[in-house]
């Protein structure tokens, strides 16, 4: 194993890549690669000397947006969710958004409330000041005035500083606290508000340089984990981290300089495995690299991306920090040997964006096949130059499995200090071969000034490509630790893939494949390209796939997913698409509708004839009165003898899209024999308010089974053709048989050409029938009482839910329901109520992934009381409590192909069970409605809250309100 070793040809000085580089030397001569400008590891740190001044000029770094508690910098700010959109690579008991874990959550800092506010305001309030500073000529007398308002300026953001910071301090026990930091600042830099002329010294640099040791020296005092601007650059967050197990399971091998065990920082758990290598450098170079691996999210210092992955920790340097090739050789050969996922090699050389001594070493056939599986991340060093030579591989080896990184700042552009591939290659038997050259390989990340520790129990700000290839690691990490059994070709595929587009269109010569995306990383490369994996095995792509949950509502609608995979460049994937039903209720229930005040035999009302349909006289002032929302008008077409004739057309459900070739209005023939009772209705519109007995639900959203609970199983099948026949049993009851269906297609119109397109393509239509059998008797002329049984059948749908491919309910339903109603003139108000229990019954769908292997229960409820004369003789008032229909009991079973074993992409049939429910949704219901002008106009108003349901259960407010005034002419 050591012959290659000793056959590489010379060795040459290696240094972090936060410094610059040496030149080659001889195996036999002394390298000192810190003898340099640019030493990260002296006392005074100076990270603007040279170059590598990423506030070179006048950049704030914390101007705009790169204020990391501003705008979209602060990952911890409003409801962000890490997996924007339906897939979700994490699956189980996650909480994307933290949960618990979070530092700034709950009673943990109480502090976070000031923090935040202020941060939001001192960032933009130091770009102005800068911004004003920096117009400044000399301090004389022409200038003194504007001096005086800048140190103004200047002395009110320390104010506000000392207010918010000095609390925290004295809550952590730090005497002095806050005031003393900004004292001992203003200190170094020259400033003194009290003295204006003193500001004529410090320059543009300075000025920045303040700011960032001010945010630094301020949020020590927070106790909370750092946020850096790297976080929103890179597309992290540690929601993300906290999803896949913050890297739990992935071992990382790191190839820097060491520290001596027991002194390392506070931000590195006992993951971490030291081996001292040459000898044990303590040193803020490993520390850092380290750091924005590994550090743990505790509430204090820096956060890593993969805090509990598994770390190794190979120094190759001696205790002059001296290496060679040879040595490097043998660290990557150690931490092979311990099956490392991934090695980090924050080192480089001097000219070389990746030295040709790479290709010998990843190339070497013993090298390449004990790293076959592992990832390799170069950082690119920090020259500023561009490659121009080839690096010669023997054979591809691993070049598959080789990530090199450059670095950018806070906007996204390359750092001045990194180098970038140019046009050089990986060339093999002297070919470059598709996807070998260089900037193929290469990816950036943000680099500049990052918040590191110093490996001395401290912090600070380091630049250079070394820090931007760790946060390619942990990201690497992650993905290894959620899909375990991929190797290194395959996650470097998805960082290169995710890689978000930087500088000329597609791969370019600065910056390669573009700057590193860890969410889009976590998420699916091309969602067009997903596929399932059926229960014998073949395979079906899901590009159309949806769902419309209807009235289902799941117990634990975060817990309930769809498994879908994408192929890697040698394996697959998976990810989970959740099936949530939230949102699904309480839509726009009145909003746009016209609100009717209807009286009995009152054909010049606006509402048209509404004579009871039982043919029952009007009673007391409150029975002749009902809300509704149809507008009905009647013809009679023949009144001769017993026999009535009446044609009835009315207004179409605004709630329902009118389809071509649909009528755009509802209209019905009732034919009555007055001296035996008999009746027959039938028509096109809604069914289930023609089939209804009780006169007190008027509107069309007591009907629907999304908003109302007066019968919505018989609701499901309506907005179609309807018949229905009833007949007397006696002087005071009546029994009924009706039908009803419907046929709803999802479509939408082009608000410019009119013209109508499916929403979802696959998507089946909802097509219901429905037989209802009623029986109503009058217990006395003010009581009656209703009783009704509905059988429902849906072709292709489960209580209105609907599928496409592999998720659809193809093979439908049937519905048993019974509702019970009663109405009572109480002389006061009249009073209607209605409830309904229903039982689904178990079927097979005719996919091979949903079934039902038990009966589905659903209840609905609905309460209305109205009374006449509240105001004043003519207006009225309508209050409702309902509960719309809702799952009391059952489940899907969802069988799958699905992962089994984690660590080895193990693939079998599972069959998940969601369970139906959820929290019961009930709301209150207000209308009011008066004329005006003596009936010229009128007035509506309405209002709708939720009194439980999952909106209160996540602290939203559900309220809807609204008022119509109508003026006829």
């Amino acid at each position: 194993m050591k012959h290659w070793l000793r056959n590489t040809s010379a060795a040459l000085a290696l240094i972090a890549g936060a410094g610059v580089m040496t030149a080659p030397v001889h195996a036999d001569d002394e390298v000192k690669p810190l003898a340099n400008d640019i030493d990260p590891f002296a006392g005074d740190i100076d990270p603007f000397h040279g170059d590598i001044n990423p506030f070179h000029g006048d950049i704030d770094p914390f101007y705009g947006d790169i204020n990391p508690f501003w705008g979209d910098i602060n990952p911890f700010w409003g409801d962000i969710n890490p997996f924007s959109g339906d897939i979700n690579p994490f699956h189980g008991d996650i909480d994307p958004f933290w949960g618990d874990i979070n530092p700034f959550h709950g009673d943990i800092n109480p502090f976070w409330g000031d923090i935040d506010p202020f941060w939001s305001s001192a960032g933009p309030a130091w770009g102005d000041i800068n911004a004003f500073w920096k117009q400044l000529g000399g301090y004389d007398a022409n200038t003194a005035a504007d001096y005086s308002r800048l140190a103004q300026q200047v002395q009110d953001l320390i104010s506000r500083a000392r207010a918010v910071f000095d609390p925290m301090a004295e809550h952590q026990g730090v005497s002095g606290g806050a005031s003393q930091l900004i004292e001992r600042l203003l200190a170094q830099y020259g400033i003194d508000p009290n003295d204006p002329a003193s500001l004529e010294a410090v320059d543009g640099r300075m000025r920045s340089m303040f700011f960032l040791d001010l945010y630094d020296g301020l949020m020590a005092f927070s106790g909370t984990d750092r946020v850096d601007h790297w976080m929103a650059t890179a597309n992290w967050s540690p929601a993300l981290s906290q999803a896949a197990k913050f890297g739990h399971g992935a071992r990382i091998g790191v190839v820097d300089f060491g520290f001596v065990e027991g002194n390392a920082f506070n931000d590195v758990d006992a993951q971490v495995h030291v081996r001292s290598g040459r000898g044990a450098v303590n040193s803020g170079h490993g520390a850092a690299v380290l750091g924005l691996l590994a550090g743990a999210h505790n509430g204090e210092g820096v956060m890593g991306i993969a805090p509990e992955a598994h770390y190794t920790l190979y120094n190759p340097f001696d205790a002059t920090n001296t290496t060679n090739w040879q040595t490097v050789g043998e660290a990557i050969a150690r931490l092979l040997r311990g099956n490392v996922d991934v090695i980090n090699l924050s080192l480089g050389v001097s000219g070389y964006t990746l030295h040709q001594h790479w290709g010998e070493l990843l190339s070497d056939k013993h090298l390449a096949r004990a790293g076959d599986r592992t990832l390799f991340v170069i950082a690119a060093g920090n020259d500023g130059i561009t490659q121009t030579s080839d690096i010669v591989f023997r054979h591809a080896g691993l070049i598959d499995n080789l990530l090199v990184v450059g670095s950018v700042g806070p906007s996204g552009a390359i750092s001045s200090f990194s180098n970038r591939p140019g046009e050089a290659c990986l060339t093999v038997r002297r070919r470059c071969s598709e996807g070998n050259r260089l900037m193929d390989r290469f990816l950036v990340a943000p680099g500049e000034l990052l918040f590191v520790p110093d490996g001395q129990g401290g912090y600070h700000r380091l630049s250079g490509t070394s820090f931007a290839a760790p946060l390619v690691s942990g990201a690497a990490a992650l993905i290894h630790s959620q899909w375990g059994w991929l190797y290194g070709e395959d996650m470097a595929e998805i960082l290169l893939e995710s890689a978000t587009d930087l500088g000329d269109p597609g791969t370019d010569a600065v910056y390669g494949r573009g700057l590193l995306n860890i969410h889009a990383a976590m998420s699916p490369l091309d969602r067009d390209n997903l596929f399932h994996i059926r229960p014998d095995g073949s395979i079906v792509m899901v590009r159309d796939m949806n769902i419309v949950p209807g009235q289902l509502s799941f117990a634990t609608p975060t817990e309930n997913a769809i498994v879908v995979f994408e192929r890697t460049k040698n394996s697959i994937r998976d990810f989970m698409i959740e099936v949530s039903t939230e949102g699904s209720r309480g839509g726009d229930v009145y909003l746009g509708e016209r609100i009717y005040l209807w009286e009995a035999d009152s054909s010049e009302s606006d509402g048209g004839s509404t004579a009871l349909r039982d043919g029952s006289s009007c009673g007391s002032s409150s029975a002749c009165l009902a809300f509704g929302d149809t507008g009905a008008m009647a013809f009679d077409l023949s009144g001769r003898g017993h026999v009535q004739a009446r044609l009835i057309a009315s207004r179409q459900d605004p709630h329902e899209q009118l389809l071509d070739g649909e009528l755009p209005f509802q209209v019905g023939l009732e034919i009555t024999d007055t001296t035996t009772g008999r009746e027959v209705r039938f028509g096109v519109g809604e069914g289930a308010m023609a089939l209804s007995q009780q006169r007190g639900f008027g509107f069309f959203s007591d009907h629907r089974s999304e908003t109302g609970g007066v019968n919505p199983v018989l609701g499901l099948a309506s907005g179609g053709v309807y018949a229905m026949t009833g007949m007397a049993l006696g002087e005071q009851t009546r029994l009924s048989l009706g039908v009803t269906q419907t046929q709803e297609r999802l479509r939408y119109a082009n608000p410019f050409t009119g013209e109508q397109h499916d929403v979802f393509a696959s998507m089946p239509d909802h097509a219901a029938q429905a037989i209802d059998l009623g029986l109503r008797h009058a217990l006395t002329q003010d009581v009656s009482v209703q009783a009704s049984y509905s059988l429902l059948n849906e072709e292709d749908s489960l209580l209105g839910a609907r599928g496409s491919g592999e998720i659809g309910f193809r093979g439908g339903a049937m519905t048993d329901a019974v509702t019970l109603g009663a109405e009572a003139d109480l002389g006061v108000a009249f009073l209607s109520a209605s409830a309904t229990l229903s039982r689904t019954r178990a079927t097979g769908f005719d996919g091979q992934m949903l079934s039902l292997s038990d009966d589905v229960l659903s209840s609905a409820y609905q309460i209305s009381a109205q009374r006449a004369g509240i105001l004043g003789s003519q207006d009225a008032l309508r209050v409702s409590i309902i509960q719309p229909l809702h799952v009391e009991q059952g489940h899907i079973d969802y069988t799958a192909t699905q992962v089994v074993d984690r660590e080895t992409g193990e693939l079998g049939v599972v069959t998940d069970r969601w369970e139906l429910g959820g929290m019961r949704p009930t709301y209150a219901e207000v209308l009011y409605a008066t004329p005006l002008s003596a009936g010229d106009a009128s007035l509506s108003l309405f209002t709708r809250f939720e009194l439980s349901g999952e909106a209160l259960s996540e602290e939203r407010v559900g309220v809807m309100s609204g008022a119509r005034y109508t003026l006829r002419f």
